[in-house]
């Protein structure tokens, strides 16, 4: 297991409420949860967003249709959400999700990811939450 986690700061332009709402709802997170600006449709989420509820999500992506699920472990509307994250190269895995209103229009997000099975599954998962943060940022940008 890897000790090191990920931590991604951005600045989103949105309102707190805005960004919780696009890590909770699922007709707003297939609109931007992919990791590839050019993928061939809108991801396909279901949850159920309550502590303990579960969560999937389906990028489809180029060249494959990646699938990734956990569990909802803690929710504070509005402030922080925490879940696991299986995929193909993790395993319970925790991500927690931080947002601080900066300005009506700017919000703080900081994305904690941890418990890596290697320092290859590290990377891999830094560099894609850079591409789903980076289309989130646009899906918020064209509002």
């Amino acid at each position: 297991m890897i000790d090191a986690p990920v931590i991604i700061k951005r600045v989103m332009p949105c309102s707190k409420r805005q960004l919780f709402d696009a890590w909770s709802k699922p007709e707003v997170m297939s609109a931007w949860f992919f990791a590839d600006q050019m993928a061939r449709k809108p991801s396909t989420v279901k949850n159920s967003f309550t502590v303990g509820g579960h969560w999937e999500l389906t990028m489809h992506l180029h060249e494959s249709d990646p699938c990734m699920h956990g569990e909802y472990r803690e929710i504070n509307r509005y402030n922080r959400i925490v879940f696991t994250w299986n995929s193909h190269i993790a395993n319970d895995s925790i991500v927690e999700l931080d947002f601080r209103e900066i300005s009506p229009n700017r919000t703080e997000m900081k994305l904690t990811h941890t418990h890596f099975p290697s320092e290859e599954s590290r990377a891999s998962h830094i560099n894609g939450w850079d591409m789903c943060l980076d289309s989130l940022a646009q899906y918020l940008d064209e509002g």
